[in-house]
């Protein structure tokens, strides 16, 4: 089965866009307020909470975002939605952007992180949830892919009660339904392939990175429907990237069976770690290392991080995920979900 339409070979540097996006202009409103470019709308209240302000950005009105308070339990709370670069990174970076913008930036072991679900309908959104303390204040940050933009929440009172946190950020999601952002404005199934310039130097390098891209893009579109996918490119999810490593070693093993031409050490050292990386085991535990555990495994899924960790003692760790040789990226499309099939 044809998989994929059609990819662009863009021979580029990997570097994620951001665009410096801020909501930094009011907007006046005493009524419920429907963001006519997204579709979201911004209520009143929500449950105990007032609205305290909206925004846009003077520059761009695709930008919008909204504060709420409740004055009896000193609780905060609001969301904002930003136009975002749409590729398969983009939900890490958007993440760790978000809280390195803030005038507080935790520290690694001062968050708890976890990847998150937001379902409404056909629609579902992949995102990353994390929990710190500042100010005698608890903190929940929420960063979702929600198609073109990324939608952002965050709720702070005092106390440490997580799942009190937890509880009202999945009430006011159910109530805001940011999966109407996606609805009305759905990610096309097709993407492209950028290339960094170190790949092309090399055609057997080449070759391979070709594969692992196309071998990801052929487990989207056999594992994800075109409803989710409309949201974006699901990067934190663990087959997914699985599906990344396996790519390298196949073409070496399946397409081109016969040793690899002396004169290529990068291919070589790259293609023989993914292997023995592969053949011991210990591929996903490597990954969730690698993307501090911020990807989702199967359901039920079984990990042995000690003995990955023995592994490690004996094995050289030969690739940085951070090192990247391509980034798969969704086109700028318009989906037609009725004709899109999954």
């Amino acid at each position: 089965m044809k998989f994929y339409a059609f990819f662009i070979l863009i021979l580029l540097p990997v570097i994620v866009f951001s665009q410096d996006l801020k909501p930094n202009k009011k907007i006046k409103s005493d009524t419920d307020f429907n963001h006519k470019v997204s579709g979201i709308t911004a209520p009143m209240n929500l449950g105990e909470f007032s609205r305290t302000a909206l925004f846009t950005n003077s520059k761009n009105d695709s930008v919008f975002a909204a504060e709420y308070e409740n004055k009896d339990n000193d609780a905060l709370f609001k969301f904002k939605i930003i136009p975002a670069f749409l590729d398969e990174e983009r939900l890490l970076n958007h993440y760790y952007k978000e809280l390195n913008e803030r005038k507080y930036t935790p520290q690694e072991r001062e968050k708890v992180n976890k990847t998150v679900v937001f379902q409404e309908g056909k629609f579902k959104l992949h995102g990353i949830s994390t929990y710190f303390s500042h100010l005698n204040r608890l903190i929940n940050v929420r960063v979702y892919n929600v198609g073109f933009w990324m939608f952002i929440s965050e709720i702070s009172q005092k106390g440490n009660d997580t799942l009190a946190l937890d509880a009202k950020q999945d009430e006011f999601l159910t109530k805001l339904m940011p999966s109407k952002i996606v609805e009305k404005n759905p990610l096309t199934r097709y993407s492209n392939i950028l290339y960094a310039p170190i790949a092309a130097r090399d055609t057997v390098l080449l070759r391979i990175t070709m594969s692992s891209a196309t071998n990801k893009m052929k487990w989207i579109y056999e594992n994800i429907n075109n409803y989710e996918r409309a949201s974006g490119i699901p990067g934190t999810l663990l087959d997914f990237q699985i599906a990344g490593i396996n790519g390298f070693i196949d073409y070496k093993t399946e397409k081109n069976p016969r040793s690899i031409k002396e004169g290529n050490p990068t291919v070589d050292k790259l293609i023989s770690f993914f292997t023995k990386l592969r053949n011991d085991g210990f591929t996903d535990e490597y990954l969730m290392e690698q993307y501090y555990y911020l990807l989702t495994p199967p359901e039920n899924h079984q990990f042995d991080y000690k003995g990955y960790q023995k592994w490690k003692l004996d094995n050289s760790i030969d690739y940085n995920v951070n090192k990247k040789y391509y980034i798969i990226v969704n086109s700028r499309k318009k989906a037609d979900l009725s004709r899109e099939v999954n």
